[in-house]
């Protein structure tokens, strides 16, 4: 008997863990699309569930001194993991945005592949122009999943 009740234990903590887990992500429609503050090098929260494709977070990282009148390069960062069955490809295009949500520079990464069952950490070298990183304040994240 007290082995049983262990085990109903071990089962009600493990099953608990993972509803907490899928719970930290909202549903959402693909294409995943959505606008949040930006700052350079701040983590983007993205926190959805597309499809069984959870997305994190992205983040554009400078990685060298911000100059107005220069690109800069940039290492952009998309985070999650995938509970879906199938491999997908994960299309990300960036709007950086101004105060008032007025467009300022367009960063599209090359499509990447991401690995049923597996997280992801995909990281692109990309430039950004130095004033758009200055004035930023907005992001507009567009993130097409393909299975």
């Amino acid at each position: 008997m007290q082995r049983w009740m262990l085990a109903l234990a071990a089962v009600s903590v493990a099953g608990l863990a993972l509803a907490q887990e899928t719970g930290r992500y909202k549903p959402s429609q693909n294409p995943f699309q959505g606008e949040f503050p930006f700052g350079p090098g701040r983590l983007v929260e993205l926190l959805a569930d597309v499809e069984g494709v959870r997305l994190d977070g992205v983040t554009v990282n400078p990685q060298e001194e911000v100059r107005p009148g220069q690109q800069i390069r940039c290492e952009v960062q998309v985070t999650g993991n995938s509970v879906a069955k199938k491999k997908a490809s994960l299309t990300t295009v960036l709007l950086l945005e101004d105060a008032g949500g007025k467009g300022i520079q367009r960063v599209q990464l090359t499509p990447f592949k991401v690995k049923a069952g597996k997280p992801f950490d995909e990281r692109q070298t990309l430039p950004v122009a130095g004033d758009t990183l200055s004035s930023a304040m907005k992001v507009y994240v567009f993130i097409k999943i393909d299975f």
